[in-house]
């Protein structure tokens, strides 16, 4: 059973695609970014999905010709060979190039998003979508994958159940969760604001949008036959553009200012008008071939984008911008007519071939990430441990550096009321990031840096908070107290009774942003 085909909702998915791939360029203009909302792409194709899959499943309820089996199989065909290609791509790139923590960080992305739990691994990494770190995690975007693939997994089930005994009441059911799960979102956005980001309860009435308008359409078709439906898809698309100019990743989304985009998607598809101009327009060839391989182009822009960044250690050039956002659409032609189109008809690639390759690739990727995870450790290790540049060289060259600083005196720097006092606390972290400040001509010139440990500002607050004896000069006279620190477990629960006594002093404190090492 197949639905008729949309064109112009390919258009939708190109508009889509192109404004994540351009929001990962980062392009700007007068240092302004162009595509700043780019981001919400990936709300569109979560609206998209909601209404495609919803209109599958119910339209095969109508005939009488679901089968669970037959629509999981059409998912793994759609979803899972380009992902595979993508890791397997991806593995060498990184094994050659990456230095051991990266290389470990980027296996386990591997295997969350074999198992389409991405979202959780970045969540719980403390990783935030849009932050400085984010383009070095190659399989990030994946992320939302996850969030399609648990929809997909359960949403068929609960429908199952719904048309079965409340046919009657769907839409109302499906507005009532969407209307739960946005108001969640709203709690959420504002006091989980990572977690807001990651998961499908928070995503869940953007995909019920799409399944709305699905349910509309079989259930109230006469609905769009009003005289204002002419004008509402053109709506819909200002909307759209207008959240992707506007919009920034420095506010917590989804939110009620996703409520724009999910409603011009909304439109766009629920109130389509073949006669009109935009369907024309999203009709046109080069957006739905664009939309053909957007998620090919997906999968491909933002690795690609990772190494670059990673290996070149740049991402202002908009030559290579362009020149990578060239190469990523070539490759996404290529395996769009190799991968993704074969692997989609049964008649070419049977269930069983579908299997074999499946399980087969799977299991290359996996020894292959054991293997560098526990035994291979890198080629950029390995070349490092050659010119013997390893941990304990480093650790020595470190603090012959200190020495020759006169870290060991009693008086690294002399206080002055006419430059600020710095105390950088910590361990071997705090040493690394006292001596990227110490040897900074320019900021030494307006600053003192003193490097102590974090057992010293606990012995001088006990000092300062029974009155017994004198507290260091160090601590008495520094204006500023950062922390740099490997931090575990058991350090966040020492630092935050730190923090609370340490916060009375009224001195300024500077946490560095470094993730919990469980």
């Amino acid at each position: 059973m197949k639905l008729n085909y949309r064109p112009e909702i390919d258009g939708l998915r190109a508009i889509a695609v192109l404004s994540v791939v351009f929001y990962h360029a980062e392009f700007t203009i007068n240092n302004h970014e162009i595509f700043q909302g780019g981001f919400l792409g990936v709300d569109i194709f979560f609206v998209i999905s909601g209404y495609l899959i919803t209109s599958l499943i119910y339209k095969s309820f109508l005939n009488n010709s679901f089968s669970l089996q037959d629509f999981y199989i059409r998912r793994i065909r759609r979803i899972v060979p380009m992902i595979l290609v993508i890791i397997l791509a991806c593995i060498p790139v990184a094994y050659f190039f990456y230095l051991q923590s990266s290389l470990n960080d980027f296996i386990n992305s591997i295997f969350s998003t074999l198992i389409f739990s991405s979202n959780f691994y970045f969540f719980h990494s403390g990783l935030i979508y849009g932050g400085p770190d984010a383009l070095l995690k190659p399989l990030l975007h994946t992320w939302s994958l996850s969030v399609e693939e648990q929809f997909y997994i359960l949403f068929p089930l609960f429908l199952v159940l719904i048309y079965k005994f409340t046919n009657k009441y769907i839409l109302l059911i499906f507005c009532v969760i969407c209307f739960l799960s946005f108001t969640s979102t709203l709690y959420i956005s504002k006091f989980y604001p990572i977690y807001n980001f990651y998961f499908l309860n928070v995503r869940l009435w953007e995909l019920l949008a799409g399944s709305i308008i699905s349910i509309l359409e079989f259930k109230h078709p006469n609905f769009k036959k009003n005289f204002y439906n002419k004008y509402l898809n053109f709506f819909g698309f200002f909307l759209i553009i207008i959240s992707i100019f506007l919009l920034n990743d420095q506010i917590s989304l989804p939110s009620y200012q996703t409520i724009p985009v999910i409603i011009g998607t909304s439109l766009i598809i629920f109130f389509n008008n073949k006669e009109d101009i935009l369907s024309n327009f999203l009709s046109s060839k080069i957006f739905v071939f664009t939309g053909l391989i957007s998620y090919s182009l997906y999968l491909w822009h933002y690795p690609i984008f990772s190494f670059y960044e990673y290996i070149f250690f740049s991402k202002e050039n908009d030559f290579y911008k362009i020149l990578i956002i060239f190469i990523s659409i070539i490759i996404s032609i290529i395996t769009y007519y190799y991968i993704e189109k074969p692997f989609r008809n049964k008649k070419i690639v049977t269930n069983k071939i579908l299997f074999l390759c499946t399980i087969s690739t799977l299991i290359v990727i996996i020894i292959s990430s054991i293997y560098i995870f526990y035994k291979g450790k890198g080629y950029q290790e390995n070349i490092y441990k050659k010119v013997n540049i390893d941990n304990v060289f480093y650790r020595k060259e470190v603090i012959s550096v200190l020495n020759r600083l006169g870290f060991h005196s009693n008086r690294i720097s002399a206080f002055s009321d006419l430059k600020t006092n710095i105390l950088v606390a910590g361990n071997s972290h705090a040493q690394d990031f006292y001596l990227m400040l110490r040897t900074n001509q320019n900021f030494t010139k307006k600053n003192n840096i003193h490097l102590v440990s974090l057992r010293f500002i606990e012995d001088n607050l006990s000092k300062l908070n029974t009155n017994k004896g004198e507290i260091s000069e160090y601590f008495e006279k520094s204006d500023i107290i950062l922390f740099s620190n490997r931090w575990s477990k058991s350090d966040i629960v020492y630092l935050d009774n730190l923090l609370t006594k340490l916060v009375k002093t009224n001195k300024k404190i500077i946490l560095t942003n470094q993730n919990v090492n469980l």
